[in-house]
């Protein structure tokens, strides 16, 4: 990585799970939900689904400065240090600021008594249909009047089912755009 690479970037070309243009439209719709959320000011908050090795986590906290990004997966593997995203923020002094809280657990547990609104999700988890639909169900009322959620493997030939999933349940709410394989809604009150 070099020093002028965004980890987002660097962890898009090593582990491939998302593309640049996928993290540039995560970093444009961290900036639509700010505009859109302003009238709540604080807290600020953004909740990452599916770790994985940080990317989507980089993406949000290189968009803003501003907010906390809660990053929620399934489990750490044994401990905190040997959890992909963990290591890469250490290896690249990133996310150390108090900005990114990680919670260990299933993320239609952990939703299911939320305590604040949230700008943005972003939903990168379980890809069975009960997954994705519990996902759904959980987080969409966690956000803020103008918020987002965004949905990674949208049309994606690995997993079908999420598609089904969000064009069923997704219908009534308002599109922002797709890209590659994300796609994001925004959520009116």
């Amino acid at each position: 990585m070099s020093d002028k690479e965004p980890l987002s970037y660097y962890l898009s070309r090593w582990q491939k799970y998302q593309t640049i243009d996928e993290i540039e439209f995560i970093k444009k719709c961290v900036g639509m939900s700010l505009d859109e959320t302003r009238l709540w000011d604080n807290p600020i908050s953004f909740v990452n689904i599916g770790a994985g090795a940080g990317t989507s986590t980089s993406a949000i906290l290189e968009a803003t400065k501003e907010g906390v990004v809660f990053s929620v997966d399934i489990e750490a593997i044994g401990s905190e240090i040997y959890t992909n995203e963990h290591l890469r923020f250490a290896e690249a002094g990133v996310g150390l600021d108090g900005r990114v809280i990680r919670i260990w657990g299933d993320s239609k547990i952990v939703g299911l008594k939320w305590p604040i609104l949230n700008n943005l999700v972003l939903v990168d988890g379980g890809h069975e249909e009960h997954e994705i639909s519990g996902d759904i169900s959980v987080w969409l009322p966690t956000l803020k009047d103008g918020g987002l959620i965004l949905f990674h493997d949208y049309n994606s030939r690995y997993w079908p089912k999420v598609k089904e999933v969000i064009d069923a349940q997704m219908f009534n709410y308002q599109y922002v755009g797709l890209v590659d394989t994300m796609i994001g809604f925004r959520v009116r009150r």
